[in-house]
């Protein structure tokens, strides 16, 4: 519990930087991120609020549902100010990936492979992000439709001919796209995830498709196909229509083109379900936190006892209280002392098993 204030500030924070804040002046925005770092000030574990401030923004950055760009960098300047610059060098990497992949974007348009390879009707642009400074991403399979397969390996050469020697590794989840729609009732363009769209490619050969033809035909692991089906079928927004009806997705149900669909608006926003987090990326998160926590617990040990050589336990526990800036037990710092000695970085006294050796 004691992490989950540290959470909900961070998730208060994203409510109030995303678009569709109605009403809010940059001014009252400004006031309540001044507000907001007055009660980080008292929060414990800066880490926690670190690592849900950074997948929020980078949802923000991805999705381009964040509300104002300068409010963006106003509230990274605050924080390094507050915390110094290690604390934002991520976030601040994060903004850098996004201006770089513009220009990116550009030179690859004007390219000889963009000119005379790129299959027409179907725009796209590409953020490539360096792996240290954002949120780690589970990889998830996608077959992807031959046309943006085409456009990927064309990018991919183009970019890889530029910067030799590195790796290109698609976030599908991540990916989001405009598709035309002709419906019966009018024509509609639909802002939808990556995964709703490969879906509904598929109902440009079928009328009907069930559960499992969808599944084999997308590759998209089964949860996830659940969740963006429920999107389609079962939400606001129904483009398409569910057999037999109702709230949850069974393996024998199956699925029609919605060729009654009608809406006021032209373009229709389907994809909020990437906005919205999952448990499992709830858990992810805070466990990576605990993970990292790890490594800066046996780091700083390995620190002070390199300096001390010798120390009794209650001294280095001492010290570590006064290095490590996230609350802990000292029954958790116990266990990383035994796991450093059965790794040998350090033994037990021969003679008083309260004092640790360091070994060299």
């Amino acid at each position: 519990m004691k992490n989950r204030p540290a959470e909900l500030i961070a998730k208060f924070v994203d409510e109030k930087l995303r678009a569709g804040n109605k009403g809010t002046s940059e001014e009252e925005l400004e006031g309540t991120l001044d507000k907001v770092l007055v009660l980080f000030r008292y929060i414990q574990g800066k880490d926690v609020f670190e690592a849900f401030y950074k997948k929020d923004l980078a949802k923000r950055l991805l999705l381009s549902k964040s509300a104002s760009i300068d409010a963006e960098k106003s509230m990274i300047t605050k924080l390094k100010t507050e915390c110094g610059s290690q604390f934002t060098n991520k976030l601040e990497g994060m903004f850098k990936d996004i201006e770089l992949s513009k220009e990116i974007n550009e030179s690859f348009k004007q390219s000889s492979q963009a000119r005379t390879k790129l299959p027409s009707g179907i725009e796209m642009s590409v953020h490539v992000l360096t792996t240290g400074y954002w949120p780690t991403y589970p990889p998830m399979d996608v077959r992807l439709p031959h046309e943006l397969n085409v456009y990927q390996d064309i990018f991919k050469e183009f970019y890889l001919s530029k910067h030799s020697g590195r790796r290109l590794m698609w976030q599908n989840s991540l990916g989001h796209c405009v598709l035309k729609a002709d419906f019966p009732k009018g024509k509609k363009e639909l802002a939808v995830s990556l995964f709703q769209t490969v879906v509904l490619m598929l109902f440009n050969d079928a009328q009907n498709l069930c559960f499992q033809d969808i599944k084999e035909s997308t590759g998209i692991e089964d949860k996830e196909l659940r969740r963006t089906l429920q999107s389609l079928a079962c939400g606001k927004v129904r483009v398409l229509q569910k057999i037999p009806k109702g709230k949850d997705v069974d393996d024998d149900d199956s699925f029609v083109f919605n060729d009654q669909f009608t809406a006021p608006l032209y373009r229709i926003k389907v994809n909020a379900i990437q906005m919205k987090e999952t448990v499992e990326e709830n858990t992810s998160t805070t466990e990576r936190v605990f993970q990292d926590r790890q490594y800066q617990v046996d780091a700083a040990i390995v620190r002070i006892m390199k300096t001390r050589k010798v120390l009794s336990h209650t001294l280095l526990i001492t010290e570590l209280f006064q290095q490590l800036k996230f609350p802990i037990k000292p029954g958790d710092l116990k266990k990383r002392i035994e796991s450093l000695i059965d790794r040998e970085y350090l033994e037990r006294d021969k003679n008083n098993p309260q004092i640790y050796n360091y070994l060299a």
